[in-house]
């Protein structure tokens, strides 16, 4: 070799592990950022403001707060024996609408096609139409109008689940003996209708049997939607239902952020255990 040969400069071996570790504490700060985040979001969901149920804007912590007044008094009603916040079973509700749509709307579409002179040898056309649409407008007005009446009415409902006519408003009064007029009156132009139908037969005793027949299933079936509404719970019950809802969706919020909080964690353990490893 020469004096004045000179060595090589040779690329300089690059610390891996110095690397590794500045990667390493990159991510743990990212992770400890990421957490430090969730965690400030998981709390703030209980300050969060939503709409109640009665328009007014709340926090999530008064609206558990009033979940639980709720709660507090059907429980303290119940406890006494009251029996207003039952709810109807499901099976109820399920009777009251078939009765609708297997009883009261194919009479109703029998009367219209009636009216409108239908000819059921031929019986596509506009007159078959007109008779649906109305039939259709007509039971689910009448039911829709029977329904709304009978869920205002609970306020008016006792613990014995009945209504007390000297302790009832002038408007809830009024709501009633429309509700009762408009049962009625369903049941009289069944009635008249199927009357004068079976009258031209020239059976007029068996024409009122039968015309009272029908009269006494649309009453049964009108009047099983009003007191189906107006049986089924209170409007504490109600209050209670709708702010557990809203409690609920905020709360499985909440526990998602601190799910994802607790997963970040254990990633952060693990690399910071890891780090600690490789210095030993």
């Amino acid at each position: 070799m020469h004096d004045n040969d000179s060595t090589p400069n040779l690329p300089v071996p690059r610390d891996t592990v110095s690397g590794y570790h500045r990667s390493e504490i990159a991510t743990r700060a990212r992770l400890a950022v990421r957490i430090e985040q969730l965690h400030a979001m998981a709390d703030a969901v209980m300050d969060r403001q939503v709409i109640g149920p009665r328009g007014h804007v709340l926090t999530i912590s008064e609206v558990q707060q009033r979940a639980d007044w709720a709660a507090e008094r059907v429980d303290m009603d119940e406890v006494r024996g009251s029996r207003r916040h039952f709810p109807v079973s499901r099976s109820a509700k399920l009777l009251s609408l078939g009765l609708v749509v297997v009883v009261d709307f194919p009479i109703m579409l029998w009367l219209a096609s009636s009216v409108f002179n239908v000819d059921w040898s031929d019986p596509l056309g506009l007159p078959l139409a007109i008779s649906f649409v109305i039939s259709v407008l007509a039971t689910g007005g009448a039911a829709a109008a029977l329904y709304h009446l009978g869920h205002d009415q609970r306020e008016n409902k006792d613990d014995h689940r009945q209504l007390t006519w000297s302790k009832m408003s002038a408007g809830s009064k009024i709501s009633l003996v429309a509700a009762i007029a408009l049962v009625l009156l369903i049941a009289v132009v069944m009635f008249v209708r199927v009357y004068s139908e079976g009258v031209l037969s020239g059976l007029d005793g068996l024409a009122v049997l039968l015309a009272v027949l029908v009269a006494f299933v649309m009453l049964i079936s009108a009047g099983l939607v009003f007191w189906t509404a107006f049986l089924d719970g209170s409007l504490d019950r109600d209050d209670l239902e709708r702010y557990s809802q809203i409690v609920l969706t905020h709360d499985n919020m909440r526990r998602k952020l601190v799910d994802e909080a607790d997963n970040l964690e254990a990633q952060y353990k693990r690399l910071l255990y890891s780090g600690e490893d490789l210095k030993t």
